[in-house]
């Protein structure tokens, strides 16, 4: 697989996000009001009726009745662009969301039938359908228009650029650590764990309590994944890593992704996780943690809004600990330019679709955007207490961190990032690491 980004990449990535989040400033998106009066005859300045346009808008919704600000968000998105924009309707399909989602983008991507605006991922999930011509190259729309040549960060652009075209715009900045619950903690007086023993302590305090420990909703596999590679890179460290998951050169077969297994089975066996965790949903975990049931959960930020409004400042977060002789650190994050949006190269309605896209990436509704929980990728200038205090702790670590690595399956691209999900799944269910990583060699050779 060629290489799409390496350590110094990724902290020049989040050196940015530090930046954006860290300004200070006020936002203004001005519309000319449109006049209600019949134009002139004789007045050709004025320009003619805009001719009807319909936009398709697809994007995720969450499952389940919980909070879903993106979702929101984006609705709240349509609807004042049409209040600016009487000529354009839409229509927003918002009906799954994650793996369900995932799939069902894939088989519209694979079809050529892509909605005009879309919700997609970036790095290698991306990469053969930018390549095969399915999705509109937006380097010349970033490259004239001076608000997104100021704010989009052309680092972070790496994630959505392929062969020197630009195929997307990422959404947000996701990071990926332990978010606990504060009251569990105090009331089982535990801290905050600085060493893999201290971490183990708080599994074993929590467990004798009748408290799952650790919530993985490992019902879509990509969540048990996220704790799987923490430990690893804690044991191996982050060239193990770039090897073998970015440059496609070493081996699944090698020891530390073995161990990395026996790490997540002896968890397991202390009683660390649900029973069950293979059939909870991530809104049942969220749950489960806000109601005191489970005293941690690997998540991305992405779930920080929806967290608050459960837990309000009983949510706080930590880096995974370090691992007595590893090669990692705490210090090290995993961080990830996450989902895009993008044009289909198909539309017949590009130039609104461009449009509607300016309006999203802009200061007005990104800071919108960033009020609501998210760290958004555009640079965004807030002031302070315009983001949640979660958010402002989680870059307060990310300005002391040593080195960073992608979420592996978005990297994999949709393939083996399906089967090194599938992988780990089958670990916390008993599978020998040994056999998981025979088989997602063999899923990797297959593909050479």
């Amino acid at each position: 697989m060629k290489s799409i980004g390496n350590a110094l990449r990724l902290v020049s990535i989040t050196l940015v996000l530090l930046l954006v989040l860290a300004a200070c400033g006020n936002s203004q998106n001005a519309e000319s009001n449109k006049s209600n009066e019949p134009a002139k005859p004789a007045d050709e300045s004025k320009p003619a009726a805009e001719e009807k346009v319909t936009l398709k808008v697809m994007f995720q919704k969450g499952e389940g009745d919980g909070a879903d600000p993106l979702h929101d968000w984006m609705q709240e998105n349509v609807k004042l662009y049409k209040e600016q924009n009487a000529h354009v309707d839409f229509e927003v399909v918002a009906n799954t969301s994650s793996d369900n989602y995932l799939t069902v983008i894939t088989t519209k991507m694979a079809a050529n039938d892509l909605p005009d605006i879309f919700q997609g991922w970036t790095l290698e999930r991306m990469r053969p359908f930018a390549e095969s011509g399915r999705i509109y190259d937006l380097s010349q729309e970033i490259s004239a228009y001076p608000d997104w040549q100021e704010n989009l960060p052309e680092t972070g652009l790496d994630a959505t650029t392929f062969d020197g075209g630009i195929y997307g715009i990422p959404l947000e900045m996701a990071v990926e650590p332990v978010f606990y619950n504060k009251k569990v903690f105090a009331d089982n007086g535990l801290e905050v764990p600085t060493t893999y023993e201290q971490f183990l302590n708080i599994v074993d305090v929590l467990s004798a309590a009748g408290i799952t420990p650790v919530t993985v909703p490992n019902k879509e596999p990509w969540v048990g994944s996220i704790l799987y590679s923490t430990i690893f890179e804690r044991i191996a460290g982050l060239d193990v890593y770039q090897k073998t998951v970015m440059d496609g050169e070493g081996s699944w077969t090698d020891e530390p992704f073995i161990e990395a297994g026996r790490y997540i089975q002896d968890l397991a066996k202390r009683g660390a996780f649900d029973s069950n965790m293979n059939s909870i949903g991530m809104e049942e975990a969220e749950i489960k943690l806000a109601e005191g049931k489970a005293g941690m959960y690997l998540q991305g930020t992405w779930s920080v809004p929806s967290m608050i409004e459960r837990l309000g400042d009983n949510v706080g977060y930590f880096n995974f600990p370090d691992i007595a002789g590893g090669e990692g650190s705490s210090k090290s994050f995993m961080i990830l330019p996450n989902s895009a949006l993008s044009i289909s190269n198909n539309s017949k309605n590009k130039e609104e679709a461009i449009k509607f896209m300016k309006f999203i990436f802009s200061q007005e509704r990104q800071l919108e955007f960033a009020k609501s929980g998210y760290l958004t990728f555009y640079k965004t200038k807030i002031a302070e207490g315009d983001i949640p205090m979660l958010n402002q702790e989680i870059l307060d670590g990310l300005s002391e961190a040593t080195g960073f690595m992608y979420p592996w399956d978005v990297p994999l691209g949709v393939f083996m990032g399906k089967e090194l999900n599938n992988a780990t799944q089958s670990i916390y269910t008993g599978i020998e690491p040994e056999v998981a990583f025979e088989r997602l060699q063999k899923s990797a050779d297959s593909q050479k």
